[in-house]
Order: structure tokens, then sequence, then C-alpha cells
């Protein structure tokens, strides 16, 4: 059974059991509200009776009572005295109801109350009510007032009453079919949209827009939906990216690789100088296809969120002038300067050395590729109250505008030709930013008066 269909009949159902409940409520709560009116109506004629029989006691007053019980319709009256005796009643009653009188009241006589009830099982074909009430003479009953009267107009209420009730429950139930079926619509019409929507990313197409401004828990699942899409979209993206740069940055190294190792093979005589040259060519490509896997591996348990630091108290001055000793050499086989600016410090963080040194150098090693033959690569290291700023600045043409905000995605080179200066994996950055978030820090890019300039900033709240 579709989603619809349930949520109607749900929705039908609950109105049908709230409109039986309300129905019948209506139908028991009016019906007692007219049997206590009956009631009530009776017990004040009888007390009105007694009240004249007990100022005078005569014949007249007597006579006037019955005639006055005779115009109600419907009804026997007796006068009893306080013995049983008839005193006077109606005319016409039958052998069989004076009978059912008499049992009646020989349960209840002697009394000094009245009483009103509804005689239910009776050898009417309707229920009627039976009243006596005491008429008081020194707080001794000397009579007793009984009316039996038939309950035709009660009957005839009741019995529109029912057709009232029955009727104001059909059309509840019109009503709340139609209510229930525009609730279902209203609120499986956006379900299904969704529906269609997931089926579409599940066939890979990521193109929609389902997004709502709804505030239930309707709109919150159609804004998971249009989010989860754009992520997936983003990282389909991504992939195909991944891929194509990844088939791009091996092929170079491995066509190489290829091509001299051929050579090798089919001119085993070659000279020494030459057979050392090509071997060299083989080992540098080499070097580069590792570098580039195992920078994807890292890159990969980044994202899985198992990089794992291992953290120490370090004096950060001390660890980067252990860290940077090694750049200068560097720098002259890029053909570049490096000048590093360290002041003495005794701010401890904790930091993982190794990986701080692994994002430090792909920083630096990015700003060599892109820094002429001759200029200078400056790592200077500024304090506050609050953070450590790492800065590496280079004198290379700088970050184009458009792409600052690029420069953290896989494979992103500023520099589209990919020569050998500036033709890095791509990944250094990327790796580099996850390093120092790890560590709790941020990364910052922009350009300066002349060149790139990258800041590792980590906040002192991070002391322990």
């Amino acid at each position: 059974m579709r989603l619809p269909v349930k949520s109607g009949l749900l929705v039908l159902g609950g109105f049908i059991l709230l409109i039986v409940t309300m129905s019948l409520a209506f139908y028991y709560v009016s019906e007692s509200f007219y049997r206590e009116q009956l009631l009530d109506d009776i017990e004040r004629r009888l007390e009105a009776h007694r009240i004249v029989l007990e100022d005078s006691f005569h014949e007249e007053a007597i006579e006037h009572i019955r005639i006055m019980e005779e115009r109600q319709g419907e009804v026997n009256y007796l006068l009893l005295s306080s013995d049983g005796t008839v005193i006077d009643e109606t005319s016409g009653i039958p052998a069989a109801a004076r009978t059912t009188y008499e049992s009646w009241l020989g349960e209840r006589l002697p009394a000094e109350e009245g009483t009103a009830v509804f005689a239910e099982a009776s050898h009417h074909s309707i229920p009627h009510v039976y009243a006596v009430e005491p008429v008081m003479e020194n707080g001794e009953p000397v009579a007793y007032l009984f009316v039996d009267e038939a309950t035709s107009r009660f009957e005839a209420t009741q019995n529109n009453l029912v057709v009232l009730t029955v009727g104001m429950a059909a059309l509840s139930f019109v009503l709340a079919g139609m209510l229930a079926a525009l609730v279902s619509y209203f609120m499986t019409r956006p379900l299904t949209r969704l529906t269609r929507a997931a089926e579409k990313v599940a066939d890979g197409n990521f193109e929609m827009d389902v997004y709502s401004s709804r505030t239930d828990e309707i709109g919150e699942l159609s804004r998971g939906l249009q989010t989860m899409a754009e992520k997936l979209k983003s990282y389909q993206q991504s992939r195909r990216m991944l891929l194509s740069n990844v088939s791009h940055d091996l092929r170079t190294p491995l066509t190489y690789v290829k091509a001299y190792a051929a050579l090798l093979k089919d001119n085993p005589g070659l000279p020494p100088d030459e057979l050392i040259e090509q071997a060299g060519v083989i080992h540098r490509e080499a070097l580069r296809m590792e570098r580039l896997v195992e920078d994807l591996f890292q890159l990969t348990k980044m994202d899985e969120g198992r990089l794992r630091l291992e953290l120490h108290e370090e004096n950060i001055s001390g660890l980067l002038n252990v860290i940077v000793s090694s750049y200068e050499m560097m720098a002259r086989e890029e053909g570049c300067r490096f000048k590093a600016f360290i002041p003495d410090s005794e701010t401890m963080l904790q930091l993982d050395e190794a990986r701080l040194e692994q994002a430090l150098t792909n920083i630096v090693r990015n700003a060599f590729r892109h820094t002429p033959d001759g200029s200078c690569v400056t790592l200077e290291m500024k304090e506050t109250e609050e953070e450590v700023r790492i800065s590496i600045a280079d004198e290379g043409p700088g970050i184009p505008e458009k792409d600052i905000s690029l420069i953290w995605e896989r494979f992103y080179r500023s520099d589209a030709s990919r020569t050998s200066k500036t033709g890095g994996s791509g990944l250094g950055l990327p790796i580099a930013r996850q390093i120092i978030e790890a560590h709790g820090g941020t990364v910052e890019a922009g350009n300066r008066n002349s060149g790139a300039e990258f800041v590792f900033i980590f906040p002192k709240s991070l002391d322990q």
C-alpha cells in the first residue's frame, strides 16, 4: 500500500474515531439533559400540588389538581391516603396499570420525600416516568400524589436527536474524507517529489532543485537532500578531476620510464655516462610517481579521519629552527635563496613534529617552484598574546585573485603549463591545510606587494 493511501486512511480513521466519539457523547449528553429536564418538570408540578394541598386539603383543591393533570395528556394521576386508599384519580386507568402502580408504590411507601424515576421496564411500549410526592401535616404524610407520565415527547425528541446525530456524523464523514484526501495530497506530494529526486541521485543525476523554505520536517528533509545532491555533485566532479589529474601526472613519468627503459634494453652497449644519465631520468621519474602516490595515500587517510597526530609539548621557535635547517639546500637546488626570521620564544604548543614539518615543507617547496631563479623565499614567525603566526612568502607572480579560493583544492595549479619548475602534484596545499587544521590551527593565503604569502595560525588557547 502506497504512502498516500496509508496517510489518507490514517487521517480518515482518526477523523472517524473523533466523529463517532463526539456524536455518541453529544447523543448521551443530550439524552441525559432531556431526562433530567423531564424529571425536574414533573417534580416541580407535584411539589406545587403538594403545597396547595398542604394549605387547603379539601374537595375543590383536589378536583383542581386532577383537572390540571388530565390536561397534561398521557398522564395517569392518583391521590392516595396514607394507608394507600385511592382518594382521587384520573379517569380511564387500566386495571393492569393500577396493579403495576400498587406494586411500585408498595416498595416505596411510606415515604417522607418525593421520588421520580424512569420506569424503563414496564407494561408500556415506551418508558414512563413514575413520581410520588408526600403531602405532609405535622411532620407526618397524610396523603401521596402519584403521577405516571408517558415519555412520548421524549421519545420523539430522542428519535429526532438520533436523526440529527446520524446526519451530522454522515456530513462529518464526508468532510473528513475530503479533508483526509487534501491532507494526504499536500503531505505526500512533496514526499513524492523528494522520492523522485532521490531516485535521480541514485542514477547519478545531481541536477535538481528541491530546496524548500518550509520550516517543518519535510522542509528539513528537502534542504538536506538538496545539500546532499550538491555535495555528491562536488564529489563526483572532484573524483573525475582526481582521475583525470592522476592519469595525467602518471602518464608523463611513465612515458619517460617506458622510453628510457626501452632505450636501455635496445642499446645495452651504451657508454657509461649515457647509461647513468638515462638511468637517472628513470629514477627521477619513479620518484615523482612515488611522491604522487604517497600524497594521494596521505590525503585519503585524512579524508577518512585516519590521520593520527603524535602530539608533544614543543617549543615552537626551537622546533622551527630544526625544521628550516634543510630548506637552504632545497633553495639552492631550485635556484633560489631562503631566509628565516624566527625569534626566540618560550611558547610551548602541542605539536606533531613530523606532520608540522610535512606541512611546512609542502608550502616552502610550493614557494620555491613559483619563485624566479635568484629570488628569495622568506619564512617568519610572529606571535601575540593570543596566537602564533608562521608565514611563508615568495617573490613569484602571486596568486590570481579569482583563484585564491581554489588553491586548497586538490590538483590546483596556478601555472597551467606544468613545467618542471612549477609542475607539482597539486596535493601539497590540501595536505598542509588538513595537517594544520588537525592541530587546531587555521591557514590563510593571499598576495603581498611581490609574490604570494601563506600563513599558519596556531591559537595559544590550545596550549597545555
